[in-house]
């Protein structure tokens, strides 16, 4: 115990000033910060509605925090900070109590099997990370416990097949909350395949397949997680020592996908708060999300390296990084998606907030990971869809494709400190394509056309007259002269 510890105390259920604790009916897998600050405390500010709705979090790999939840019986506080639409810095501190206890899944499986037994608990929620949800052939029905999720989860929905009889009302909601695509299809497919493979009853594949629901989402909030060089001044301003508390962004949106012909989702979120909504086709929301939001990340961070901005809240609250981002949004994103306008703009609204949250120091050289498939899967959608709308290269999309040649090439001051990271094969011909620049026009032409027309960057060639002369001449003002961003805003001002 520190000195802290013992001068203000450790968080406790008197900050909870009367609320009472939920009866558990969700399952959680994943006892991380981004479920803890999101679903978990949607569900917390549901329940002051009068609903009651308590979670069971599962740890569901080993290792990890050496310390449980259970510490602090399920508390923790939550810190949403940033920017509101006035432009006011906001913080506000949540203690979230509807936690009531976490299990670790490697340890104490049996426990985890007795929540299946639970006629409470109906509704399992999971982020077990992007590769979570993915099949691995050598799990086995007997592992306690099998070492993938999906494993788990067939084992779980196995022994609540078995307690409840099979009756259909004993099913399961699954409402899967990793970051892939169809992230529900895909848990319920692999699951389907644990069940054939183990060769478990055609009875209780037919209940999963009929009496259970597995929805796809979309989750949006950022959550840097525990405030490590803050804390001790927040812990005496909050009054407590809080050794789970989480910080995150104001914006948070969960959409859930409520196919035709599937069930009325018993968790009851969207009724109690306004950012968690419930639709058909959770495709364009995603699309929005990636365009816009993940888009002007990807547009705006070769720029920002090759003048020397180290982060986005630098950037955007500069004129230059301003008007880039909201000239790449207004022009060359919103155009394209099919979303009603009003949203779009409302939510790229939102993104700039996000990108100016003071509480959050996001470094671009982090964002550049990759830099070349993240180009391709946020934005080459929309040049190309501006070259074919127009007859001509959407012209920040272009600047940005030549700033990340001249980034991944090291053509900028301050390079040798921001080497490009990516695999060997892709820094490998980048650097060969790079060799074909020998000075002359005709090798910077060269280069030009083996980068366009690059299928491991772009998928498939992309090279055009038009569009390897708009990137020719976008490269040469990037990189025959020191790049700043006083140079994007004349450039801005002449395209």
């Amino acid at each position: 115990m520190t000195s802290l510890d013992t001068a203000i105390g450790v968080l406790d259920a008197s900050a909870l000033n009367g609320r009472p604790r939920p009866t558990p009916r969700v399952l959680q897998f994943g006892e991380g910060n981004f479920l803890r600050a999101f679903v978990d405390w949607k569900i917390d500010r549901m329940n002051e509605a009068g609903n009651d709705w308590g979670v069971v979090v599962v740890r569901p790999i080993a290792g990890g925090n050496p310390h449980f939840l259970n510490e602090q019986d399920g508390l923790y506080t939550v810190l949403s900070r940033g920017v509101d639409e006035n432009g006011a810095k906001v913080s506000e501190a949540r203690v979230v109590g509807c936690v009531r206890r976490e299990i670790a899944a490697h340890g104490a499986w049996d426990d985890v099997l007795a929540q299946a037994r639970d006629p409470n608990i109906t509704v399992v929620i999971s982020n077990t990370t992007d590769a979570g949800i993915a099949y691995v052939p050598t799990v086995a029905y007997a592992d306690a416990p099998q070492v993938s999720f999906p494993g788990k989860m067939t084992r779980l929905l196995h022994e609540r097949w078995k307690a409840f009889g099979g009756k259909a009302e004993f099913g399961w909601q699954m409402i899967a909350c990793e970051l892939i695509d169809h992230n529900g299809d895909e848990l319920r497919r692999i699951v389907l395949q644990h069940a054939a493979e183990w060769k478990l009853e055609p009875a209780f594949i037919a209940w999963v397949e009929t009496a259970n629901t597995f929805y796809n989402t979309l989750v949006d909030r950022i959550v840097p997680g525990y405030p490590r060089a803050e804390a001790e001044d927040l812990h005496k301003e909050l009054g407590y020592v809080d050794g789970f508390m989480t910080a995150t962004e104001l914006f948070n949106l969960f959409v859930i996908e409520r196919k035709p012909g599937m069930a009325d989702l018993r968790l009851p979120l969207a009724k109690f708060d306004e950012n968690t909504i419930v639709v058909p086709d959770v495709t364009p929301y995603k699309t929005r999300k990636v365009a816009i939001l993940n888009g002007a990340h990807t547009g705006l961070c070769p720029l920002a390296l090759l003048a020397g901005v180290p982060t986005v809240g630098e950037a955007v609250t500069s004129k230059a990084g301003a008007a880039f981002i909201a000239r790449l949004l207004q022009q060359e994103v919103i155009p394209f998606l099919t979303l009603p306008k009003a949203e779009l703009d409302a939510f790229a609204d939102a993104v700039l907030r996000r990108f100016a949250n003071p509480y959050i120091r996001h470094l671009w050289y982090d964002i550049s990971l990759n830099g070349l498939v993240k180009y391709q899967t946020r934005n080459l959608e929309r040049l190309e869809a501006h070259i074919d709308r127009f007859r001509k290269p959407a012209p920040l999309m272009t600047l940005s494709l030549a700033a990340w040649l001249a980034f991944y090439l090291g053509r900028f001051e301050g390079a040798k400190d921001l080497p490009p990271r990516d695999s060997a094969d892709i820094l490998a011909k980048v650097a060969a394509i790079g060799a074909l620049d020998d000075g002359s026009a005709t090798g910077r032409d060269a280069m030009i056309g083996a980068y366009l027309a690059e299928a491991a960057f772009w998928g498939r060639s992309i090279d055009t007259p038009m569009l390897r002369a708009a990137v020719r001449a976008a490269f040469a003002r990037l990189t025959d002269a020191p790049f700043t961003f006083a140079e994007l805003e004349l450039w801005l001002t002449e395209v």
